[in-house]
């Protein structure tokens, strides 16, 4: 019975620090350019310390989207970006595009 009290109250604690827990994350809107895909898109967003993978998973989470061939020109997605990234991460996108 011990062991039972002291494994819901683990239980409980864990998921009241779950609750408590705030993410940082940013997200950044982006209209989807004509030949562009999810995973150039994650590549870009994704900091030196992420997997781009990730991304990419967070991105078709956040949009709805069932995969990646789900994207089309025009179609605006949100993308998440590190905080203070995310002027950096327009930069970039639209130096491709001028590219």
């Amino acid at each position: 019975m011990k062991y039972v009290i002291l494994a819901i109250l683990a239980l409980f604690m864990c998921t009241q620090i779950g609750w408590s827990y705030q993410s940082s994350q940013e997200f950044i809107s982006v209209a989807v350019e004509p030949g562009q895909t999810v995973w150039q898109l994650a590549s870009v967003t994704a900091g030196d310390d992420t997997d781009v993978r990730e991304v990419m998973d967070s991105i078709l989470k956040e949009n709805g989207l069932t995969g990646t061939s789900d994207i089309r020109p025009g179609q605006v997605l949100r993308l998440p970006v590190a905080p203070g990234r995310a002027e950096q991460v327009r930069t970039v996108l639209a130096r491709q595009l001028v590219d």
